[in-house]
């Protein structure tokens, strides 16, 4: 029998927390193989990251099918184009962790393998912070939630501050050349969980906007 559209819809949704909780693993992985300097940890995060492309792709080829074959209007035509976007934001969180396990790996290299506390501290909050971003986003997705979804970004300040005064310590505590590597290194890292958050704060803007109709969420100055 032939899948109607709105069935053929509901298994993109499927597909798309699918991908979600792979993404979601891998963030969270991530930021326990920097805190531990888990290169075991960081190599798992790297290898599972092909599953993230083969949904990306997977997703997309879906969506285009699904928008010729049935040409949707109105708000399933804005899910459809939606669901195109933030997969690419989800990829591209899943790159950021790829990118933090590789850090691991070069940290795990150095002869300074131990972050100093106070970094380390600096960093599970920040994780405290973007983790709980990403999930409200994927949820409000999931639940076609508004509210959930207007509230993400509250966190944005917070952890622009955390990240700024990690970059701090680590240039201000770390100012020999033998460190200049460790020291490089743990910054993008910090930098790249910030950008984690900026990412799962633009899914909840596409959330937002596929379920009101309004452009005006992508501009907070209108």
């Amino acid at each position: 029998m032939r899948k109607t559209f709105h069935e053929k819809l509901n298994e993109i949704n499927e597909d798309v927390l699918l991908m979600g909780s792979l993404v979601q693993e891998a963030v969270h992985n991530s930021i326990e193989a920097i805190l531990r300097i888990n290169v075991d940890l960081a190599q798992k995060v790297i290898d599972k990251d092909e599953k993230i492309d083969e949904y990306d792709i997977l997703i997309e080829e879906k969506c285009i099918v699904l928008q010729a074959e049935h040409q949707p209007v109105a708000r399933d035509l804005r899910l459809i184009h939606s669901i195109s976007i933030l997969i690419k934001y989800l990829e591209r969180i899943g790159d950021l962790a790829v990118n933090i396990s590789k850090i691991v790996k070069k940290l795990a290299g150095e002869k300074k393998k131990q972050l100093d506390k106070e970094i380390i501290d600096l960093l599970v909050e920040m994780g405290n912070l973007v983790e709980p971003e990403l999930n409200g986003a994927l949820n409000s997705f999931k639940n076609k939630d508004v509210k959930l979804a207007s509230k993400l970004g509250k966190s944005d300040d917070t952890v622009d501050e955390i990240q700024k005064l990690i970059f701090k310590k680590l240039f201000t505590s770390h100012k020999s050349k033998e460190n200049i590597k460790f020291v490089t290194n743990v910054a993008l890292a910090s930098r790249y969980l910030e950008r984690i958050g900026d990412q799962a704060v633009n899914i909840g803007e596409r959330v937002l906007f596929f379920l009101t109709g309004d452009y005006k969420v992508f501009h907070d100055d209108i």
